[in-house]
């Protein structure tokens, strides 16, 4: 009964489960978060961790990551909540709508026992019981006979009324029952609204403490990332400072080509200290210029000449090509008239001879003695 009015009620404050999911699953999933805050505390207050500079983009990104996963899993687990809230009240209000037509059968059986199942109406009752002496069913008697009859009717008034009464006092039991049963519906619909309000402040609490230990790890993450800004700027004024020292005091600002020189060989310099080419060197330079212009055009006119030979080869090499194709195409020529001739000749040779056979078969026509000596007989 408990578990049916549990799932039917929705606190003011959200979905009320039912009792074994608060007290496993939510007590479980509190414990966790207590822990998890505890070992955050523990990791952002320790002073070895806190002193050593540590890089604060990954571990903002980390933190949000963690941030977005954690949201994520508390989405995933309310959603699991309310659809496991709103199974179990499903379940339940199945479960209380079965139990209330079971009532109900129970109830209309028992009323229809109390009324067409009574002992009076059984067919052996006459046989069993004495009551056959005051009953209605003997009407039969004769004059000075039937003396009890006032006393008979009394006592069946006394039945009824008996019968009466008690029908008003299962009545009256009934609704002491359904009374019973919906006081018992109320306490447990208080207990189990009294639970989620404990469960939502226990929550309230749990969110607010770990909000305070994101809140106060981000602003040692924030401390610490000021202070590694302000070293990094005051390393940067010192990086500036002496490297301005350098080029006053030192040779980086003179104009002598010999700071230029590099200790990996005379073709090197260094590129910091390089003042410029000297004239020798650009001279020199100018000369390579020269002699590289010169070759290259020599290059080209010896690549034009052997263009030249080559396209004169592959001329004579295309007219000695046609030449051998026309002459192949006048021997193909001359073969083919010589073929047409031969059998031109041929079919006028057999055309012929086919003439001289159709003539010596077909000029023996057969005479008047040939035709009588048939049906001479007359058998």
């Amino acid at each position: 009964m408990s578990a049916t009015t549990s799932s039917l009620t929705i606190s003011a404050a959200g979905p009320a489960l039912p009792s074994w999911v608060l007290e496993e699953k939510e007590a479980a999933r509190i414990a966790h978060r207590r822990r998890l805050l505890e070992e955050r505390a523990v990791r952002i207050h320790q002073p070895r961790i806190t002193s050593i500079a540590v890089d604060v983009a990954s571990l903002s990104q980390q933190v949000e990551e963690r941030r977005r996963q954690e949201e994520d899993a508390r989405r995933t687990q309310q959603e699991f909540e309310r659809l496991a809230a709103t199974q179990d009240r499903a379940a339940l209000l199945l479960q209380h709508q079965e139990n209330k037509a079971r009532e109900g059968r129970r109830q209309e059986l028992v009323q229809y026992w109390r009324e067409e199942q009574r002992p009076e109406r059984r067919r052996e009752y006459d046989l069993n019981s004495h009551d056959h002496l005051t009953s209605t069913l003997y009407q039969l008697r004769f004059d000075g006979e039937d003396l009890g009859f006032g006393e008979r009717v009394k006592q069946q008034q006394e039945q009824t009324k008996a019968w009466l009464w008690q029908q008003q006092e299962d009545q009256r039991q009934r609704l002491l029952q359904e009374k019973e049963r919906e006081r018992m519906e109320q306490l447990e619909v208080a207990e189990v609204d009294e639970r989620a309000r404990k469960l939502t402040e226990a929550e309230e609490l749990c969110r607010r403490a770990e909000q305070l230990a994101i809140d106060q790890y981000n602003q040692t993450l924030t401390r610490e990332r000021e202070s590694a800004k302000a070293a990094e700027r005051q390393a940067d004024l010192k990086a500036e400072e002496q490297e301005l020292r350098n080029a006053i005091l030192g040779t980086f600002l003179t104009e002598d080509p010999r700071m230029a020189r590099s200790a990996l060989g005379p073709h090197r310099v260094i590129t910091d200290r390089w003042k410029g080419m000297t004239p020798e060197q650009r001279r020199e330079i100018e000369e390579t210029r020269v002699q590289q212009v010169a070759e290259r055009k020599r290059r080209e006119e010896k690549e034009q000449r052997e263009a030249r030979s080559w396209e004169d080869l592959a001329t004579r090499a295309d007219r000695a090509a046609l030449l051998l194709a026309h002459h192949e195409d006048l021997h193909t020529r001359n073969r083919e008239a010589t073929l047409t001739a031969t059998n031109t000749r041929l079919a006028e040779e057999q055309r012929q001879e086919r003439l001289r056979l159709d003539t010596l078969m077909t000029t023996n026509v057969p005479t008047q003695e040939y035709y009588s000596q048939f049906g001479v007989y007359p058998r």
